[in-house]
């Protein structure tokens, strides 16, 4: 990946993990991500679970893990096609076990396979303890034709 690709990933998502930049689903969900390791379609990441993304029961939401597979699965397909406006068009997602607060994980986001201007990613959440799998998510990005903050809506 070019020099240039890898800073606007690892600025993006800094922003994100500190708040500066985002919709508050976002930067609350990525809240202390940090990026170990990252190359041209795919990135590692250290993430601990904090209180603000708990269910009722004090685990790791479900929203919060598919919020959070499918923005790195985003920086992932960027890095590799290096277009800024990407959407997820197929997203799915099968949880194995929950992360309780101050938990550490690993996000791991790798670009499997492209066609034409989609992009295929795995996003696999494990915990950093033992890597005990917590989710597996599959999606299918494509390049938005607009920015997606001024698609007008279809309805």
């Amino acid at each position: 990946m070019e020099g240039s690709d890898l800073d606007v990933t690892f600025k993006r998502i800094n922003d994100l993990a500190n708040g500066i930049d985002g919709h508050e689903i976002e930067t609350s969900t990525t809240k202390g991500i940090r990026v170990v390791q990252a190359h041209k379609g795919f990135l590692l990441c250290d993430f601990t679970v904090h209180s603000g993304l708990l269910d009722e029961n004090g685990n790791w939401h479900v929203g919060a893990i598919a919020t959070l597979v499918d923005i790195l699965g985003n920086f992932a397909s960027f890095s590799f096609s290096s277009r800024h406006y990407q959407v997820t068009l197929d997203f799915s997602i099968s949880y194995y076990t929950t992360a309780k607060v101050q938990e550490e994980v690993q996000v791991e986001a790798k670009v499997i396979g492209k066609q034409d201007e989609l992009t295929s990613v795995i996003v696999e959440v494990r915990k950093k303890e033992n890597r005990e799998l917590v989710a597996l998510g599959k999606l299918w990005m494509a390049v938005s034709r607009r920015h997606p903050r001024h698609q007008e809506s279809k309805l």
